[in-house]
């Protein structure tokens, strides 16, 4: 039987996913062989030399077939990374992307001028595994120097099982104060106007935050196979033009919206900045509308001032 160390398994592993090709096949065999060793991927290149005994060659094993079948890594692992929390994940919740965290910087530099509204009101709405919501309680303390007392978060959700995950992740990242401060909640977009939450916060929404289905109908057909195939249709399509969606959260919102401070962040697809710019000015009438660029130089965050 052929002895395996670390980097015997390594160089075979990427070079039998670049022949299958599987993108990144150093990536997904470094992140694949950490898990199964339960070291980091620093810590790999440490232990070049440890031989791999047979559960850690099964788990390995396992694990590879799977990313044969394209199955993303984070679905084959059951984590996905997001600034600085680490969230678990399943294939009934959209994967957690760079550009999305673009909108959780975003809000803070925003709200850095405005913290002298009383009590801070965030509503997400679609929070999927929750990232974007528990990023900004697990970092809003130390990035506006404000207590607990300050803000609260209300993450909506219309699937029970996906909020369940986003409640979960909350309670594992979270201290027991700042779980405290978010409020999650199953309901289409958001609740009704005849609703205690509609009584409770009409007027009061400080910042409202989205990453909704934006992908139209066209282009879901072209989505790379790891995406269509595996990740959420209905986190992903938004109908024939892309803008379904967007159109719904901007109609049901506007009650929500504080008349001294409100701003409204969209991620969006590059493709529909222009159209998604003019709906915002024919429903909301806002005060300005800014597009901003993601690392790649393409439009990514619609930011609304009410």
């Amino acid at each position: 039987m052929q002895t395996w160390n670390v980097k015997s398994i390594l160089d075979w592993a990427i070079n039998y996913f670049k022949n299958k090709n599987i993108p990144q096949p150093r990536l997904s065999a470094e992140l694949l062989l950490s898990s199964a060793l339960n070291l980091n991927r620093i810590n790999l290149y440490l232990n070049y030399n440890r031989i791999l005994n047979q559960q850690e060659l099964g788990i390995y094993k396992k694990y590879i077939l799977k990313r044969l079948e394209h199955v993303p890594i984070q679905y084959i692992l059951k984590e996905a990374y997001f600034r600085k929390i680490k969230l678990y994940v399943d294939s009934g919740v959209l994967i957690p992307r760079p550009e999305t965290e673009l909108i959780v910087e975003r809000s803070f530099q925003l709200l850095k001028g405005n913290l002298d509204q009383g009590k801070i009101n965030i509503l997400e709405i679609g929070t999927g595994s929750g990232a974007v919501a528990i990023s900004i309680a697990y970092e809003i303390g130390k990035e506006l120097k404000i207590s607990d007392s300050s803000w609260q978060i209300i993450a909506t959700e219309n699937n029970t099982d996906v909020l369940e995950i986003a409640e979960n992740n909350a309670k594992s990242i979270l201290d027991g104060s700042k779980f405290e401060n978010i409020k999650f909640i199953e309901c289409d977009l958001v609740p009704e106007k005849d609703s205690d939450f509609f009584k409770q916060y009409e007027k009061k929404i400080n910042i409202v935050i989205s990453n909704p289905p934006y992908i139209s109908e066209e282009d879901y057909k072209n989505l790379p196979r790891e995406v269509k195939e595996y990740e959420p249709k209905s986190a992903l399509l938004a109908g024939k033009t892309g803008l379904e969606v967007y159109e719904k959260i901007l109609s049901k919102i506007k009650s929500y919206l504080s008349p001294d401070l409100c701003y409204i962040l969209f991620e969006i697809d590059p493709k529909v900045s222009i159209p998604l710019k003019e709906m915002s000015e024919d429903i909301i009438s806002p005060k300005a509308i800014i597009v901003e660029k993601d690392h790649n130089q393409r439009d990514r965050i619609l930011i609304i001032e009410t």
